[in-house]
């Protein structure tokens, strides 16, 4: 939840409406009045809290979908910096066995 993330929301046109309902109620009293929305009726206050509602599924979802997109880019095969060892090679850590009878066999429960 960086401060760019909240940026680039609010500057995308498809999903940047989303957070309308919350930006209205958090400048309600604001310091500055040409911040402040028309003050509001209670009916009206409720609903605008069930559009930041709304507004707060669409915010959660826009992020979702952008951790996703990165999480996918970031993931990709290992890197090995050793050559893959055959069962049968002996085994790297220098006891003479071969893999698979030593470090190649071990299992965890």
């Amino acid at each position: 939840m960086r401060h760019d993330g909240w940026a680039e929301l609010v500057n995308d046109d498809e999903h940047g409406g989303c957070l309308i309902p919350m930006m209205m109620l958090r400048h309600e009293h604001d310091e500055e009045p040409e911040m402040r929305p028309e003050p509001i009726s209670p009916e009206k206050r409720e609903e605008v809290i069930v559009h930041m509602a709304a507004g707060l599924l669409g915010a959660y979802r826009y992020f979702r979908e952008h951790r996703q997109a990165e999480a996918s880019a970031r993931t990709s095969e290992p890197w090995r910096n050793a050559p893959k060892v055959g069962r049968n090679d002996p085994c790297p850590c220098g006891s003479g066995k071969k893999y698979k009878k030593c470090c190649g066999g071990v299992t965890v429960n």
